[in-house]
């Protein structure tokens, strides 16, 4: 995965600056170019005071005054300068911004401080970029990274679709890129679908099924790392829901960066169902990175 061209949202809510703060950490380990752009926003047509549109403009102007000098300050303070071009953008919909901004520039990354609040019908923010952008997504948590930290990836081996098996690959290509530039050791986990009730009933039995997982897809992980030297021990198979599979291995391994495909699913049946990214994105404290096909 070449990473030559970030876009970063800004995020004024976030006091620590992790979107910021982890765009300066990749510039320094890949001499990539940064594009960051802040958002504001107010609904100054509804207010009670009854602006008139001249009123309404010379407010917006102040507002849009007032976050430029704050992502000029933003980026002085990470001396991004040199490595960035910047601007702030007067936009209620910010996901549909940033599908038309990637639609006619190219982008290998994009870095947003990751937010975790839902509810059965509020999709943030987060959840529309995995969902309908193509562009590589970096949600930061909104903490510091501690030490000894690892990425790790998380693979659907047992897929027959074409599409999702290249995104197998995608994905394992981004967690060498990320480990290699920041020098941490790298996992991949695999969680294989488990019926709680054939379990349950003692049908299935879980370790064969784990056995017989790992001498399936060894020689294909394999094969998909080429020249690249991963420990046997880093590979890890467990049975049970991705949803908490995933953050479970996480956990266990510290890592600190968790890279995830996402095939998303639109209109009510997301709302309702949601998809494994999401369930894992819900549960997650550490950075997500999230590709599509």
């Amino acid at each position: 995965m070449k990473i030559e061209n970030i876009l970063v949202i800004a995020d004024q809510q976030d006091k620590q600056q992790s979107a910021l703060a982890h765009a300066k950490s990749l510039v320094k380990r890949t001499g990539a170019k940064l594009h960051i752009v802040a958002f504001n926003y107010e609904h100054l047509a509804t207010l009670a005071t009854n602006l008139n549109e001249e009123q309404q403009l010379d407010i917006q102007n102040k507002i849009h005054s007032k976050g430029e000098n704050w992502l000029k300050r933003e980026i002085a303070e990470y001396k991004l300068e040199e490595k960035s071009t910047s601007e702030v953008i007067w936009e209620k919909d910010i996901v549909a911004w940033v599908k038309k901004h990637c639609a006619s520039h190219s982008y290998d990354l994009i870095i947003k401080t990751g937010h975790r609040s839902e509810g059965p019908f509020y999709v943030p923010t987060d959840w529309h970029l995995i969902r309908n952008n193509l562009v590589p997504t970096l949600l930061v948590a909104e903490r510091k990274w501690r030490k000894k930290q690892s990425v790790m990836v998380s693979l659907d081996l047992g897929t027959h679709v074409k599409s999702k098996q290249a995104l197998n690959q995608k994905l394992l290509d981004a967690g060498i890129t990320f480990a290699t530039n920041a020098n941490m050791p790298l996992h991949i986990c695999y969680s294989l679908p488990i019926s709680t009730v054939l379990k349950d009933l003692g049908i299935i039995d879980k370790k064969a099924l784990v056995s017989d997982a790992k001498s399936r897809y060894l020689p294909i992980i394999e094969g998909m790392l080429g020249e690249y030297d991963l420990p046997l021990a880093n590979i890890h198979f467990k049975a049970g829901p991705a949803s908490k599979v995933i953050p479970s291995i996480a956990s266990k391994h510290a890592a600190g960066l968790v890279i995830i495909g996402s095939i998303g699913r639109k209109g009510l049946k997301a709302k309702l169902m949601g998809n494994t990214a999401e369930s894992v994105l819900a549960l997650l404290k550490t950075d997500i990175l999230v590709i599509q096909p």
